[in-house]
């Protein structure tokens, strides 16, 4: 197949080489492209919204018959940084086989890509023909989704995501419906000591010593739930570590940054409780030693609805366009449909998308068939909703 000739894997690849990386260059540029983008091929109400200070989201809205129930499309501009080890030109977007290579192509300009074409196909028959849709259709373009999600939550507080919205993003899920989310919450953790020289560690009080018992405490009571029948068990990864000041110095303080996921049991208020009696416990081994934690981020844990009106659809779409049904399962990951599901309650969160590989790590790569497919299912579905 000649994919350069598809619509969908040129803006695919046009996105890949534009630059978003988080942190990095961000989604300045990749905004204006989109937003422009927009501009030059609908009619609709295009708005950049800044969720923080030059940052922005792109939303695009056609107005339904209705405001509330929506369907709101997400997807985000920005990636993870380039990191090392690649083999291809990570803004390249270079094509092997099927198999289109380059930072973000498959997390997730791919996803940015359908959402663009299918919002403007939707509003270009709804102008030309002269059809009201039958609800509200909003595509955001969001930021921030690979840090704490600021440009979803803008959304909820803009309340263009309520209790009654249908929302889908387009994250790469290989063609499976992705709808329960396990919850995270980031935490810093603290332990303090008291410096003495190195060769008489016994004067004083060692943070990094005490920041190992705590540690242990985490993992112990992290291994000891049972695993939800859906969901599986909590888990833990402990992502940075930094303490001392000198290698002949008994450590004064250290800090640790970990992510945890969380799944029934384990809510976010009892993530809290964990950490707060794993601190007790651990800095209680180390006599003088102190602790202390706050918390970075903090998403909730996000069920699947079975009688989702969203879900009954997507699958309808699925069938449609591959002939199987897939069942909702869960991510351990979070997403943005996910941030408006559990922020607002509204039951009606999922994710669909494309295929690839090497997410986050060097030669990422989207699978440039499941581009063309996935466009398609989530065309038809918009027009289930819609029209």
């Amino acid at each position: 197949m000649q994919y350069d000739e598809k619509e969908a894997i040129r803006l695919t690849q046009e996105l890949v080489r534009i630059e978003s990386t988080n942190v990095g260059t961000f989604e300045g540029e990749v905004s204006r492209f989109i937003y422009n983008w927009l501009k030059n091929n609908t009619k609709a109400e295009i708005t950049r919204d800044e969720f923080e200070p030059g940052r922005f989201n792109v939303l695009a809205t056609i107005k339904g018959k209705v405001a509330h129930p929506n369907f709101l499309c997400l997807a985000h501009m920005d990636t993870v940084p380039i990191g090392e080890g690649w083999t291809k030109d990570p803004f390249g977007a270079e094509i092997e086989g099927n198999k289109m290579y380059g930072r973000g192509a498959c997390d997730m300009k791919a996803g940015v890509a359908i959402a663009m074409l299918v919002f403007r196909d939707i509003e270009n028959y709804c102008r030309k023909e002269n059809v009201i849709p039958n609800m509200d259709f909003t595509f955001v373009a969001t930021g921030d989704e690979e840090d704490v999600m600021k440009g979803a939550d803008r959304l909820v507080e803009l309340k263009i995501a309520n209790k009654d919205t249908l929302v889908l993003d387009t994250e790469p899920t290989n063609g499976e419906i992705m709808m329960g989310h396990k919850g995270k919450t980031w935490f810093e953790i603290t332990t303090k000591g008291k410096p003495a020289h190195g060769s008489m560690p016994s004067t004083g009080i060692d943070a990094i010593i005490a920041m190992s018992e705590v540690i242990l405490e985490i993992r112990n009571r992290i291994d000891a739930f049972e695993p939800d029948a859906v969901m599986g068990k909590p888990s833990v990864c402990f992502g940075t570590i930094n303490g001392g000041n000198n290698t002949n110095i008994v450590a004064e303080s250290c800090t640790i940054t970990i992510d945890m996921r969380l799944s029934p049991p384990l809510t976010t208020e009892g993530s809290y409780k964990l950490i707060e009696d794993a601190i007790a416990a651990g800095t209680a081994r180390v006599p003088g030693a102190t602790g202390t934690y706050k918390v970075i981020a903090k998403r909730p844990y996000v069920l699947i609805n079975e009688k989702s009106v969203l879900l009954k659809n997507l699958q309808e779409s699925c069938f449609a366009v591959t002939g199987r049904k897939p069942a909702p399962s869960v991510t351990t990951a979070y997403t943005d449909s996910g941030v408006v599901d559990g922020s607002t309650g509204c039951g009606n969160g999922m994710s669909y998308g494309v295929n690839g590989g090497n997410f986050h790590q060097a030669d990422e790569y989207v699978d440039c068939d499941t581009i063309l497919q996935a466009h398609d299912v989530v065309f038809d579905l918009a027009k289930r909703l819609l029209l």
